[in-house]
């Protein structure tokens, strides 16, 4: 008897510890690129609104930023918004409530901030992209350590890392961009330069180490400890 108990519970820490492996294996994260499309909530967003990349883990949050009076942290009633546009074409991306043309999309005033502090960025180049860029339109990226302040459409500080301006047909300022450095912001600001440009923000693509998924190799470990465990005991059974 003690020599079959003896095999029996061997075989069930070999069986565990490659279990255990697996489990392990699956929740510790991998580096990969990923990408946030911002045109996936649509309609109006808040002030704020969390985005989560095609990892399904890593998140962005972005945050909206004009002048507006009266719009202070304990007053939030004229403060603009966020609005997540699907309009097909390159009418997709994430804008502004306060745009004067009624597109609600990011005009000269104003901004929206992405706030990078909860990834873990392995590279600091960052791919961006932008919609709803036509003929005398520009868009910028700013990037920050400093937060925006609610009713205001001024940036904080910060260097230009990006600048794209149409001029004639086509769209040429709507395609993935590689930035250089960008990681090494806390904050990248989105708006758009000459007088009458409107624009979108559409895509940002980073490589990060995504999150881990809790309890996901949890299950196999659960089902091969319970089903050798059975065994065992039917095992008991006939001995």
């Amino acid at each position: 008897m003690k020599s079959k108990l003896s095999a029996a519970l061997a075989a069930f820490s070999i069986v565990t510890t490659t279990a255990l492996a697996g489990a392990l294996f699956m929740l510790t994260p991998a580096q990969a690129n990923t990408v946030w499309d911002f045109s996936t909530a649509t309609g109006d967003q808040g002030l704020t609104h969390i985005y989560t990349g095609d990892d399904l883990t890593s998140q962005i949050t972005a945050s909206a930023f004009g002048p507006a009076t009266g719009c202070t942290p304990t007053s939030t009633g004229t403060c603009p918004h966020l609005f997540g546009k699907n309009l097909g074409s390159d009418e997709l991306g994430l804008g502004l409530t306060n745009d004067p043309s009624g597109e609600n999309e990011i005009t000269t005033t104003s901004f929206i901030q992405l706030d990078l502090s909860k990834l873990v960025l392995t590279s600091s180049t960052i791919s961006f992209s932008a919609n709803s860029v036509t003929n005398g339109e520009t868009v910028v990226v700013i990037g920050t350590q400093i937060a925006g302040t609610l009713g205001s459409g001024t940036i904080p500080g910060g260097s230009s890392v990006f600048s794209c301006t149409i001029l004639g047909p086509g769209n040429g300022c709507e395609g993935t961009f590689n930035i250089d450095n960008a990681g090494s912001f806390k904050f990248l600001d989105v708006t758009a330069s000459e007088d009458a440009s409107n624009v979108l923000l559409h895509t940002v693509d980073a490589a990060v180490v995504p999150g881990p998924i809790v309890g996901a190799g949890l299950p196999g470990l659960i089902l091969a400890s319970g089903g050798l465990l059975g065994w065992w005991r039917r095992r008991q059974r006939i001995a």
